[in-house]
């Protein structure tokens, strides 16, 4: 693994943070070409991206703190989020926070923005999990298979696991294959909320399936039954948004046959 990618005098540039930042980066490129083909202002999108990076890394931050409260030794810990250590889905709650908000004060659709947003967010997801891998995180069980890699502990860079799933890479995959999709529902231009819906569903179907591979090895359970069958977290919080994802897309398809619309209008 290779946590930290190279060290200047003081600095220490760490490859999480690079692959975070590389990830929001070409994302928001994307998603700035995509929006003049759409009719959105360049302007309006680097604005907006900009509450969202900060939106999604505060609300990612505080939900991990939570959930992981013995990885920080000290409060200065809380904030060195360049060494690893978000929530998706705390950051999927803060950035669309900062989408609805900043949608309702310039006037525009909150989902209209969402589909726009939602193919760049799994490109940059995409991204950032190979920031994962060189971190040593989120790695999954002990595997036989050929790919199957050894992961420094967390707590001690001398020790490592057993050959296991490179979980992380799996995730990328994932969701380039997911980007693709959206990709092409966007430039069909569907009923609004068709897109972001459509991304809620795919992600929460990756992320459930790819906690069994996680589940006991970097990712905790939530609850364990009798007969030994468990959810994680992730695994809880991702029937929820699929459950979320099918009703939004169910209204909006109402919605859209009662007013004869197929999509809306950016502005």
């Amino acid at each position: 693994m290779f946590p930290v990618l190279l060290r200047i005098g003081p600095l220490t540039v760490y490859s999480y943070g690079v692959m975070l930042a590389g990830g929001f980066a070409l994302a928001t490129a994307w998603t700035v070409r995509q929006a003049r083909r759409l009719g959105y202002s360049q302007n309006l999108v680097l604005d907006l991206a900009l509450w969202v990076l900060l939106a999604g890394v505060v609300g990612a931050r505080v939900v991990y703190v939570a959930l992981e409260p013995s990885l920080f030794r000290s409060f200065a810990d809380v904030f060195r989020t360049w060494q690893g250590g978000l929530s998706f889905h705390g950051g999927l709650i803060g950035a669309l926070a900062a989408v609805f908000l900043f949608a309702k004060r310039r006037g525009i659709a909150p989902l209209a923005v969402a589909d726009l947003l939602s193919p760049g967010t799994a490109l940059g997801y995409a991204v950032a999990r190979i920031g994962c891998f060189l971190n040593g995180c989120c790695y999954g069980v002990p595997t036989s298979l050929p790919w199957a890699v050894r992961f420094p502990s967390q707590l001690d860079a001398h020790q490592h696991s057993a050959p296991s799933h490179p979980t992380q890479l799996y995730a990328t995959a994932a969701n380039l294959v997911i980007f693709g999709v959206l990709s092409a529902m966007l430039g069909r231009r569907p009923r609004t909320g068709t897109v972001f819906a459509a991304y809620l569903a795919m992600y929460s179907v990756y992320r459930f399936l790819i906690e069994f591979l996680r589940a006991g090895a970097t990712a905790r359970y939530l609850f364990v039954t009798g007969s030994g069958i468990g959810l994680t977290y992730a695994q809880v919080a991702s029937l929820v948004i699929l459950a979320a994802a099918g009703v939004l897309w169910r209204i909006q398809r109402i919605r859209c046959v009662r007013e004869g619309k197929t999509h809306e209008d950016p502005t």
